[in-house]
């Protein structure tokens, strides 16, 4: 809810500061006019209204929907969408050689995106239910919190503050990095870069896996493990999340620029129900098999993060291909 009053007040201060824009940020190379707009406005009211209709069926009855099943089949669309996307503007979007590399690039971007994601979005749910359940939260008598608010104990949401509290507290050494290091010409390809944000959150996930096994004991663990945890994500994070974005504005072909930032954001949904689908499995009963699955994840992100930091040598090139024709 606050997210989409804050989205109004944007749109709303928008419509009223963009004439002081560049003439080329406001109007679109190719606006929709005529059959094209009334073909596009079809397409999304179709789009609502077959959602809305779905709902009231599910919320009559008329209709189950089995929410694992539903996740599983969505995740299998959005994922079709966005390869073939990227596969129609590869062949059918008239690129130079140059703009098909980059693409290229920002496509190994895309998919470190969407597995950062899966892992990182386990703070919500398979952390906060470790948090519930098997961190001491409770707090002692001359704690400030007790003594002042008469708590007794760490509320769970608490702990996912803590990436709120580090990114404020990180982003200017995180800008302060990347700008020192592309003045000494050895600033990391965006590729790689994403490679170390996938690598550092699947370091985090080492972390819960060796608390998880205390917990496997019948032991509860100290709140850092969970403190630590959610550092190592928000530096991971503070590589990959505005990096990437970076790199869909400069390596996406200028034509289709607004369209593939839509497809990026297309891979936190993915990352996402991913991140749900993986939750899924972990049973607050049976603390026994949470070290397992840590693992899993750890082990699962790091591949993934070897494995995009290795085609880094070769994107790296992809990245700057005819980059003066974006100048």
């Amino acid at each position: 809810g606050a997210a989409a009053v804050g989205m109004a007040f944007g749109l709303i201060q928008y419509h009223f500061t963009n004439n002081t824009l560049d003439p080329k940020s406001v109007e679109p190379a190719n606006p929709f006019v005529g059959e094209a707009r009334k073909r596009a406005w079809m397409a999304v009211s179709a789009v609502v209204v077959a959602a809305v209709v779905v709902i009231v069926l599910a919320h009559m009855g008329t209709i189950v929907i089995e929410p694992v099943a539903l996740a599983q089949k969505v995740a299998i669309l959005f994922t079709t969408v966005f390869f073939a996307y990227f596969g129609f503007i590869y062949f059918k979007g008239q690129l130079t050689d140059n703009e098909k590399k980059r693409l290229w690039a920002l496509l190994l971007v895309c998919i470190a995106s969407a597995c950062f994601w899966s892992g990182f979005e386990q703070a919500g749910s398979s952390l906060n239910l470790f948090a519930q359940n098997y961190t001491d939260r409770v707090l002692e008598g001359g704690s400030f919190l007790t003594s002042w608010f008469g708590m007794t104990a760490i509320p769970t949401v608490w702990f996912q503050l803590s990436n709120s509290l580090f990114i404020v507290i990180l982003s200017p050494f995180f800008a302060a990095l990347w700008i020192n290091l592309a003045k000494r010409m050895i600033d990391p390809s965006y590729t790689l870069k994403c490679a170390i944000g996938i690598v550092i959150m699947a370091s985090g996930f080492l972390v819960m896996f060796m608390a998880s096994q205390y917990a496997a004991q019948g032991l509860k663990v100290a709140p850092m493990w969970l403190v630590t945890t959610y550092f190592l994500h928000t530096v991971g994070e503070l590589c990959l999340s505005p990096v990437a974005l970076s790199a869909v504005s400069k390596l996406s072909p200028k034509r289709f620029a607004g369209q593939m930032m839509g497809i990026f954001v297309l891979t936190y949904s993915i990352g996402n129900i991913i991140a749900g689908l993986l939750s899924g499995n972990f049973d607050p009963e049976n603390v026994n098999e949470m070290p397992n699955l840590y693992l899993q994840i750890a082990l699962f992100s790091i591949a993934i993060g070897i494995i995009i930091a290795l085609l880094s040598l070769k994107s790296r090139h992809w990245e700057k291909s005819g980059i003066e024709e974006k100048a």
